[in-house]
């Protein structure tokens, strides 16, 4: 929220310097997500600091309705019905459910998904380059490869993998799908274990000790909304425990390496500018962000590491982006 409040605390220093006729029109956007975690605000965030760098500041020429379901799906689509009966210029869902929930609600509000990771499969689009309709938005797709490597070089002759996942969540079956598809060659066997609720996380957790030798906690947002639970299995069995975003280190996990969410969310924020500068949606290419973005974050948790009975390699240490002690 510190984000937001300097966007705010920027909108009366801009409201001074920026002429009368910019100010006097006032756009508006709706932004909505199922769960708040610290990627989800940092999309969020993001989104809004590119949108105030391109001129449209909140509480001068903007306005912004943000809503969080609390991981409640009715509530998600009552969200949805709500912005589709306020009209407003531009709909920012993100994660994948909330897209899914906003894009059946209209099909002319323009919408700008945001950390969905395959938008396709979730039927949100049908191709990446000028989608056509309302809809365009990004994609924070996982960069597997360089996951699998970062887990290959903590854990030496890693030949077991576990996943939690949700298994009714479309971004979760593609990473799965991903991953399998990445880690095949490797060697490496990829161990199911499905989470349908967050309850059910810890459950899924235990199934999987004595059967892999590290666990994945892919972007689910069921599943990371019980990351502790998961977080203190691997520290009661010395089980190495990764995570598909970069956030979950400082929540315990052992390392990830991943996307700036604040950067996701600026691709979005600078789509949502061009919509309100008067283009159309369909017209503007989807993207994948890892393919966009030229630096990754290369986060590790010391302390956890070694709660988990895994020591951090020093070469891995001299590049890592950001330490947790």
């Amino acid at each position: 929220m510190k984000q937001i409040s300097k966007i705010l605390t920027g909108a009366l220093i801009a409201g001074v310097l920026m002429s009368p006729a910019v100010a006097e029109e006032m756009k508006r956007i709706a932004i909505s997500t199922i769960v708040e975690v610290p990627a989800l605000i940092e999309t969020r965030d993001g989104a809004l600091a590119a949108l105030a760098e391109r001129g449209y500041v909140v509480g001068v020429n903007l306005e912004v309705d943000y809503q969080n379901a609390n991981g409640n799906m009715p509530t998600q689509q009552q969200i949805a019905k709500k912005f589709v009966g306020d009209n407003p210029d531009v709909i920012m869902p993100i994660t994948t459910p909330t897209s899914q929930a906003v894009i059946a609600s209209t099909d002319t509000i323009p919408i700008v998904f945001a950390t969905v990771t395959d938008p396709i499969k979730a039927k949100l689009i049908t191709q990446y380059k000028q989608p056509g309709g309302n809809v365009t938005g990004v994609s924070d797709a996982a960069p597997i490869v360089q996951q699998l490597d970062l887990m290959e070089t903590i854990v030496p002759g890693l030949k077991r993998i576990g996943f939690i996942y949700n298994p009714g969540l479309d971004n979760a079956l593609a990473t799965l799908g991903w991953m399998k598809d990445l880690a095949g060659p490797r060697g490496i066997e990829i161990v199911e274990s499905p989470a349908p609720t967050t309850n059910e996380v810890g459950i899924a957790t235990r199934k999987l000790i004595g059967k892999v030798d590290a666990i994945y906690v892919p972007n689910d947002t069921t599943v990371v909304a019980a990351l502790e639970a998961i977080i203190k299995v691997g520290q009661d069995v010395d089980m190495p425990i990764f995570a598909g975003e970069t956030g979950a280190v400082a929540r315990g996990a052992i390392a990830s390496v991943g996307l700036d969410y604040l950067a996701v969310g600026e691709i979005a924020g600078n789509m949502i500018a061009d919509i309100l500068d008067g283009k159309k949606p369909g017209e503007i290419d989807a993207v994948i962000a890892y393919e966009v973005l030229s630096k990754f974050k290369i986060v590790v948790n010391k302390g956890s590491a070694e709660k988990m009975g895994v020591t951090i390699p020093d070469g891995l240490l001299k590049i890592a982006t950001e330490i947790i002690e």
